[in-house]
């Protein structure tokens, strides 16, 4: 008796996840491939059944173009060859960075650092002219000014001899925070660049992060699977170690101010060029030093409606 083959189909919900993330894209002005698609969306199939269902769904291929493995709505503002090649640029442009961030790192990531990744746009693999090298790091507890105030010396240093764009270290937390933060249920936009992060240093720690993070494998089960490997999961954590409790004290009231004061003045300096989605929150204490831009906030209200599901 023979059984009929089992094909995959891109079912309503998925196409509404495609939607969501093709506008959040549209947004930071990038293009997602089908294969980056396929890992966001809860679809269980691989990359070439993914691809199958899409050709095959009539709504997807009369909605969407897809040239060279890129996604794009229909639009008369650019041709789709400029559009691609616009990316493939940005594209380019994030590989280079990444390289950068690699070299600042074999420089400032010692024993005081847990975990170093590139976040961001080049995290995405997608980096617009004129966009920071973000840097998200964790280091030991009472640690964190330490390395900051190496990081900020180095990464100066760095671009003095090296063309490549400012460094940002935009999400700097010490090690029992960072477990705190991850441990915490969040958005999916956490979720998603928590797993999205190109870690360059202290990959083991980093997947340990994501164990405590669990939690995340519910908005993004194939992205989940793919960072944090079967057999690495239930692995306990290396003994904590601390720093210098008074030295990193001292240095956040000193190297803290330098910092806010500088956050002040590229804010100020952001609203006189009428570029206020570029001004930013910065959150600091003796365990973290966090930047939140206008940019960010808005794309955490467009996962806040999505989870809701409100209306985009």
């Amino acid at each position: 008796m023979q059984t009929e083959q089992w094909t995959f189909k891109i079912g309503d919900e998925d196409i509404s996840e495609i939607s969501f993330y093709c506008e959040v894209a549209r947004m930071n002005k990038s293009l997602l491939t089908l294969s980056e698609l396929a890992e966001l969306t809860s679809a269980d199939a691989t990359d070439e059944e993914f691809e199958a269902a899409w050709f095959s769904n009539q709504e997807l291929s009369s909605r969407y173009w897809v040239e060279s493995g890129y996604v794009m709505e229909e639009s008369g503002s650019l041709p789709l060859r400029g559009l691609v090649g616009a990316e493939a640029k940005n594209r380019e442009r994030a590989r280079i960075n990444v390289i950068a961030a690699t070299e600042l790192a074999e420089l400032c990531a010692g024993q005081r650092v847990k975990t170093l990744a590139v976040a961001g746009g080049n995290s995405y693999k997608s980096a617009r002219l004129g966009d920071d090298i973000d840097v998200f790091c964790v280091t030991r507890k009472d640690s964190l000014w330490v390395f900051m105030l190496k990081a900020l010396l180095l990464a100066r240093l760095h671009r003095l001899t090296r063309n490549c764009p400012p460094f940002c270290f935009s999400y700097v937390i010490d090690e029992e925070k960072a477990r705190v933060e991850f441990g915490e249920k969040k958005d999916s936009l956490f979720a998603r660049d928590a797993l999205s992060a190109h870690v360059i240093s202290g990959i083991e720690f980093y997947r340990g992060l994501l164990l405590e993070g669990s939690w995340m494998q519910r908005y993004f089960p194939r992205l989940y699977t793919g960072r944090v490997p079967t057999q690495d999961r239930g692995k306990s954590q290396e003994q904590r170690r601390g720093g210098n409790r008074v030295l990193n004290s001292f240095l956040y009231y000193t190297v803290g101010s330098y910092v806010r004061m500088k956050a002040s003045l590229l804010n100020m300096s952001y609203r006189k060029h009428g570029n206020s989605s570029a001004s930013f929150r910065s959150k600091i204490g003796l365990d973290h030093c966090v930047y939140e831009s206008e940019r960010y906030r808005t794309l955490r209200r467009m996962y806040a409606r999505r989870e809701r599901g409100d209306d985009a």
